[in-house]
């Protein structure tokens, strides 16, 4: 008998022996072949039969049995800390801040944080304000200077003439800029650029005697001479800063021929510079104009104008007016 060769079964947990088949000859015609008997699974065969392969068997997990048995079971920390007894849960409620006073104290907090950053941009705000104020002051006060020294000589020989020195400055500064040493190209001299003539028809009637024109470098001279004229040309146009000062940028003829042009004035007195033609005399009386009032209020406020000047009730010292 041959060596029978292990053959797969159907199934697949066994495997059993088959016979292995001889070489067949070609059959001869006619020729009936035995029937062979089935063969029977012997215990050889199962005892021959290969191991089940270790893909196929799922590994049985082994527990251990003994020792968890042994090991006594212990609560997650999590799961024992979360229980609470009735009691100490009534105690953590009382403790307990209610959330209305929670939101109370929100809003509160809130409402003083805007409140606070409120006042203090606020507080930025006015700071940068006044210091903007403060600036301009500044820069309005250094581009109307008043010595001491002609301040005082202002002062004196405005008070001797009823004028106002406020005026008399502003008529200082938009003529010379306070230089003594003054000189235009009409050949005007000092302060308050006095003409050779205007300056000798001034020296006669204050009967001075010894009189040059180069006195005219001296500054309480021409500061004397032009309060004087001045003086006199307010009362003839009733003390009316702006036609004061058109005459004497321009002269009182030349004043008086505005005055009498209904175009220019609509009563003879008066005058309005929006009437004139544009010109270096209307550009000088309304710069006068505006330094006059910018003279009066950094330097003569009534608390600070001269005694005698304040004291004086005569039309010449009302706002608007130079005497």
């Amino acid at each position: 008998m041959e060596p029978m060769t292990p053959v797969r079964h159907r199934r697949a947990d066994r495997y059993r022996e088959l016979p292995a088949e001889a070489p067949q000859e070609a059959p001869a015609e006619n020729v009936q072949e035995p029937i062979q008997e089935p063969i029977a699974a012997s215990p050889t065969l199962r005892a021959q039969t290969p191991p089940r392969p270790a893909a196929l068997r799922a590994p049985r997990p082994q527990l251990p049995l003994e020792a968890e048995a042994a090991a006594p079971m212990e609560r997650p920390p999590r799961a024992a800390a979360s229980r609470k007894r009735p009691q100490e849960k009534v105690k953590a409620d009382a403790h307990r801040m209610p959330t209305w006073l929670t939101i109370t104290i929100c809003v509160c907090i809130l409402l003083c944080g805007a409140l606070f950053a409120g006042e203090c941009l606020m507080r930025a705000y006015l700071t940068q304000r006044q210091n903007a104020r403060e600036a301009a002051y500044q820069r309005v006060v250094d581009a109307h200077p008043l010595p001491s020294d002609i301040r005082t000589l202002i002062e004196q020989y405005a008070a001797e003439n009823n004028l106002q020195p406020a005026f008399v400055a502003s008529i200082v500064l938009n003529e010379s800029s306070y230089r003594t040493d003054a000189e235009s190209g009409v050949g005007a001299r000092g302060l308050m650029q006095l003409m050779p003539e205007t300056a000798q028809w001034i020296a006669g009637k204050l009967k001075l005697e010894n009189y040059s024109f180069a006195m005219m470098y001296d500054a309480e001279t021409n500061i004397r001479f032009g309060t004087w004229y001045l003086n006199y040309l307010a009362g003839l146009f009733q003390g009316d800063p702006t036609l004061v000062a058109c005459a004497y940028h321009a002269g009182q003829g030349e004043v008086r021929g505005w005055l009498s042009d209904p175009g220019l004035s609509e009563d003879g007195v008066t005058l309005k510079l929006e009437n004139l033609a544009d010109g270096p005399t209307k550009t000088y009386a309304g710069r006068v104009t505006r330094d006059y009032g910018i003279y009066e209020a950094l330097y003569y406020t009534p608390a600070e104008a001269p005694a005698d000047v304040a004291a004086d009730a005569g039309a010449g010292l009302l706002r608007g007016s130079v005497r």
